[in-house]
C-alpha cells in the first residue's frame, strides 16, 4: 500500500476507525429531544374519553407501505454494496495487468466524478422532483446502465465505454435510492410506528448488503461482469417496482402520509398545551420542527 502499513493491519484499521463516527452518534442520540408528534402521542390518556380521538393504526394496516420500504431498500443495497466493495474485482477484471493502488485509483475516480454529484444534487432537488417520482428515476437509470453493460457486446473490452455506463449507474444510484431509501422509511410512517417500520426497512436492507457483498465476487468469478450485472439490473427493476406501493410524502404532513389526516388537529390540539415551537406542517426534507432545549 501507498501509506507502507501491511494488508493485514490496514483494513482492521480502517474497520477500527469506523466505531468513531457510531459513538458520536450514540453520544449526540443521548441527548436529543423526542420529536414533537411523539410527545404529543405520549401525553395523551390511553382511555381517552373524546370518542372523536381515533385509535392508532397497528403495523399490520401498513403492510403494503413495508413491503415497499423494505423491499426496495434490501433490492437497493444488494446491487449498491454488492458493486461498491467488488468495484476493484471489476476493475482488475477489466485491466488484468493493472496493479491494486490503479484499481482503487478508478473505483474512486467514478466515486468522485458521479457518485457525489449526484447525492449533493438529490439532497437539493428531493422536494422538488418528489421522494418517491426520485426513487423510483434513480432505480430505473441505474437499472438501464446495468442493462446496457450486460448487453453490448464485448464492454470488457471497451473500457472507456464500460466507466461511463458504471459511472452513471453510480450518479443515479445517489440521486435516486440510495437517499430516498432513507427518507421514505423515516416519513411514511406514524409516529407510534415510525422507528420500528424504519428500523425492520433498515435491517432488511442490510441483509440485502450482505447477500451482495457476498455473492458478488463469487457471481464475477463464475458468471462473468456481463451476466453479473445483469442480475443487479434485475435487482434494480424489483426496487423500481416495490416503489409503487409508497406513497409520495413531498409536500404533505407526516399525519397526511400516513393516512391519518384526522389525527392533524387532534395531536396538536389536545395535548397538555400549546407549544408554539411546534410545527405540525413539516414533512421528511422540506418540513422543519423546531424544539425548545
Amino acid at each position: 500500500m501507498a501509506a507502507q502499513i501491511d494488508h493485514d493491519l490496514a483494513w482492521r484499521i480502517m474497520l477500527g476507525l469506523g466505531a468513531f463516527p457510531a459513538l458520536g452518534a450514540y453520544w449526540m442520540r443521548r441527548s436529543m429531544p423526542e420529536s414533537p408528534r411523539w410527545l404529543n402521542r405520549a401525553t395523551k390518556a390511553p382511555n381517552n374519553a373524546d370518542s372523536s380521538v381515533t385509535s392508532p393504526k397497528p403495523l399490520r394496516h401498513y403492510w403494503r407501505y413495508l413491503l415497499g420500504t423494505a423491499g426496495a431498500w434490501f433490492a437497493f443495497d444488494y446491487a449498491y454494496y454488492g458493486n461498491t466493495i467488488s468495484t476493484p474485482m471489476i476493475m482488475h477484471a477489466l485491466a488484468p495487468h493493472g496493479g491494486l493502488m490503479a484499481n482503487i485509483a478508478w473505483s474512486w475516480i467514478v466515486f468522485a466524478i458521479a457518485a457525489v454529484p449526484g447525492y449533493f444534487l438529490a439532497a437539493f432537488t428531493l422536494d422538488r422532483i418528489g421522494h418517491r417520482r426520485l426513487q423510483l428515476i434513480g432505480f430505473f437509470c441505474m437499472g438501464m446502465a446495468f442493462l446496457a453493460i450486460g448487453v453490448i457486446p464485448d464492454i470488457a473490452g471497451a473500457f472507456a465505454l464500460f466507466i461511463a455506463l458504471y459511472a452513471i449507474s453510480y450518479f443515479f444510484a445517489e440521486f435516486g435510492p440510495n437517499t430516498t431509501t432513507f427518507v421514505l422509511a423515516s416519513e411514511i410512517y406514524p409516529a407510534h410506528l415510525r422507528t420500528t417500520a424504519a428500523g425492520i426497512s433498515a435491517g432488511t436492507a442490510k441483509v440485502g448488503a450482505f447477500i451482495g457483498v457476498f455473492l458478488f465476487p463469487i457471481l464475477l468469478q463464475a458468471m462473468g461482469i456481463e451476466n453479473t450485472l445483469l442480475l443487479t439490473f434485475l435487482f434494480s427493476m424489483t426496487g423500481l417496482a416495490l416503489t409503487f406501493l409508497l406513497p409520495e410524502p413531498a409536500r404533505q404532513n407526516l399525519e397526511q402520509v400516513a393516512g391519518e389526516e384526522n389525527l392533524t388537529e387532534q395531536t396538536f390540539s389536545t395535548s397538555a398545551g400549546p407549544n408554539p415551537e411546534i410545527n405540525p406542517e413539516g414533512s421528511g426534507a422540506e418540513g422543519k420542527q423546531q424544539i425548545a432545549g
